[in-house]
């Protein structure tokens, strides 16, 4: 009876364990952690200083979707992307929450 029981929660274990995999194999499938480098804004658009200590986050879009933020701004940026390419560009935020344009998207493209 004992070796029944034991071998029934071998075998839930196992399921368990493949269930797992499984989920975390759709939920995170071929990604990578990419490091973007910038040069910080020192200026506003109107062309007025721009502070190191104004600049509240810094932010990074990829396709369309803000994909990662940072306070500050050190001079570079990481996000988890997906294979296949990508067009990225980021933006700052400054202390009065006001944010700056875009700047030039690049395309980046993650190796499966």
């Amino acid at each position: 009876m004992i070796r029944k029981m034991l071998l029934l929660v071998l075998v839930l274990f196992a399921i368990l364990g493949v269930f797992v995999a499984i989920v975390y194999t759709i939920r995170y499938p071929d990604t990578a952690n990419v490091t973007f480098t910038y040069q910080r804004a020192t200026e506003r658009d109107d062309g007025t200083p721009l502070s190191l200590e104004e600049i509240k986050y810094t932010r990074l879009f990829c396709d369309g979707k803000q994909v990662a933020q940072e306070a500050g701004a050190d001079g570079d940026i990481s996000a988890e992307l997906t294979s296949g390419s990508h067009d990225c560009y980021g933006t700052h935020v400054d202390t009065n929450d006001v944010e700056s344009i875009p700047s030039n998207t690049v395309t980046k493209f993650v190796e499966p």
